[in-house]
């Protein structure tokens, strides 16, 4: 037996970007951002959802921590960052050239 329900909801399209880039830099699925979002809602209104709810709730939350600590962003190497900086360099080059 299922023990999620699927709901199918829809979104203004800034509020779905945003949602979006909020999941991707937190190594998080929508379903789980959204759940994270109902737990706080629940707890700011005093309305807490049922023990067994929030148990499976916990432990999500408990396992997406688990995720994010161990796929933590790595930092860049030295190749990556002379990269970056020769990016910047040339657009700094360019913006340079429109002001004169």
């Amino acid at each position: 037996m299922r023990r999620t329900r699927t709901w199918t909801i829809s979104l203004p399209p800034e509020l779905s970007r945003l949602a979006q880039q909020l999941a991707d830099a937190e190594h998080r699925t929508k379903s789980e951002l959204i759940r994270e979002a109902l737990r706080c809602y629940f707890d700011q209104r005093g309305r807490p959802p049922t023990t067994a709810a929030a148990e499976r709730l916990a432990r999500v939350g408990e396992l997406a921590d688990f995720y994010r600590r161990r796929h933590a962003p790595r930092q860049p190497d030295e190749a990556q960052l002379r990269r970056q900086f020769r990016g910047v360099r040339r657009l700094h080059e360019q913006l340079r050239h429109l002001t004169e």
